[in-house]
């Protein structure tokens, strides 16, 4: 590895899952690291515990002595940061993590993961297979944990793989220029790309489905020869650019990695048939969800093509466990079964929600849903009625506004509760104030056997340490 020439490194936002998994990474490589961040506690504490790593909790702080080089994200202002213009101005070196992840993974054989609900996942089956056939590969997973496994990130100097999360948001949403609205996915040339779908998601940097198309179709292109690109067959007809080879996966006959659409759920193992190459194979997950299946399909996809076996594939994956904040189980309190889930995108609420009810049927579930960002709610509002619309009691937080962007009073969580009640009237939906509200909830209404889903992508998942 030559190309990431810094002995000490500073991250601004380490706390961060994408910053915690390159702070893994790059201790493997030998770099020294410092970090900073706000004072609360992520899902990333336990990572972060691990790597005993010395981590401001102000920006306003001076830059560690000795510090070479400060990578930034766009979640603390980019290069707006305090810390960041400090580095600039004392002629420091600056990258933003899309950059620096660039750099390690260009090295290796990338296998990059992009989409829209699913990325995170199918990147951990995909490392889970790899690491279960000892290949050594090298990855950064943003999640906080791969349950299963001991890091989220990892450098490998023996392995020639590396797995990354191919993420369109951009590096720096600060810039009112859209030319310097820099994707994050640009800075990475794979030879292996799994498209999960590609739907409209983040409307503050995209104006429309079209932007995000072109997005993706300008990432395509830039992947490296002979370039391989598996995608979900239900978004392959948004890609418009020719690559050396495609591969296509979901339900429809002409798909290269053909699901049954016939999912079966015994025993808290989910089964169906995978048919590949002419033959017909039993793909058995301990995961809930037919979209479940779809990642792990398309995680055997992007093995296969690195030239495993599809029998080993499918052997590895039995015992994955999923990732953190993924159908999460959170165990038994007073009786109820909790799951937690990072569904913020109105198609990975439906999904969740379907999944549920296959993997506790003839349960009461009750989903507690926290909206992430102000900009996602009022452009899919109408998108995410109709998903919450699938359940029968629905607990609404308010909207968790993302650093990224200013609070909005023309759109509320009050809002999605009318639009919802209005389309389906056999459904109790309701407004909690806040996590400590929900606890209290819960405990107050839940009975033993019923089921309680949290779902967001703030801070939603902090319920579950005021539950007992």
């Amino acid at each position: 590895m030559k190309t990431f020439p810094y002995t000490q490194v500073h991250l601004v936002g380490i706390k961060g899952v994408a910053m915690t998994a390159l702070a893994q990474l790059l201790r493997d490589h030998g770099v020294q690291i410092t970090g900073s961040d706000v004072p609360d506690d992520f899902v990333t504490q336990e990572a972060l515990s691990n790597l005993a790593i010395d981590i401001q909790t102000s920006f306003s702080e001076p830059l560690p002595i000795g510090t070479a080089c400060v990578i930034y994200t766009a979640a603390h202002q980019s290069k707006n940061n305090e810390q960041v213009q400090a580095a600039l101005a004392a002629g420091i070196p600056t990258l933003s993590h899309a950059e620096a992840l660039g750099l390690f993974f260009d090295e290796k054989r990338g296998v990059a993961v992009c989409g829209v609900g699913g990325k995170s996942t199918t990147s951990a089956m995909i490392v889970w297979i790899l690491e279960h056939l000892h290949t050594q590969p090298s990855y950064a997973i943003g999640v906080g944990k791969i349950l299963g496994l001991p890091n989220t990130g990892k450098f490998s100097s023996a392995g020639e793989v590396f797995v990354a999360e191919a993420d369109e948001y951009v590096t720096d949403p600060t810039q009112s220029d859209p030319k310097l609205r820099i994707p994050r996915f640009s800075y990475l040339h794979p030879r292996i790309t799994v498209c999960t779908n590609i739907l409209h998601d983040h409307p503050d940097v995209y104006k429309n489905k079209s932007d995000t198309d072109a997005a993706f179709n300008t990432f395509f292109s830039q992947m490296k020869h002979p370039s391989t690109l598996i995608v979900n067959s239900e978004s392959s007809s948004a890609v418009t650019v020719k690559v050396d080879r495609l591969i296509t996966y979901g339900t429809k006959p002409e798909d290269t990695f053909r699901l049954q659409q016939e999912l079966t759920v015994t025993e808290k193992q989910a089964m169906t048939k995978l048919q590949y190459d002419g033959q017909m194979y039993q793909l058995t997950l301990a995961i809930p969800g037919f979209f479940n299946m779809l990642n792990a399909a398309a995680a055997i996809a992007a093995c296969v093509s690195l030239g495993q076996s599809i029998e080993d594939c499918l052997n590895a994956i039995k015992s994955f466990a999923s990732t953190q904040r993924r159908f999460e189980n959170k165990g038994v309190v007073q009786g109820v079964q909790y799951y937690d889930d990072y569904a913020h995108h109105p198609a990975e609420i439906a999904a969740t929600i379907t999944a549920a009810k296959e993997w506790e049927p003839n349960k009461r579930i009750v989903f507690a849903f926290q909206p992430h960002t102000y900009s996602r709610t009022k452009e899919l509002f109408s998108e995410f009625v109709t998903a919450l619309a699938l359940a029968d009691e629905v607990l609404l937080l308010p909207i968790y506004a993302s650093a990224r962007e200013q609070a909005n009073s023309t759109i509320s969580s009050e809002m999605l509760i009318s639009a919802v009640s209005m389309q389906k009237t056999m459904i109790t939906i309701e407004l909690i104030a806040d996590t400590s509200a929900l606890a209290a909830w819960c405990a107050l209404n839940l009975q033993p056997g019923d089921v309680c889903i949290t779902l967001g992508a703030g801070d939603i998942y902090l319920v579950h340490e005021l539950l007992q």
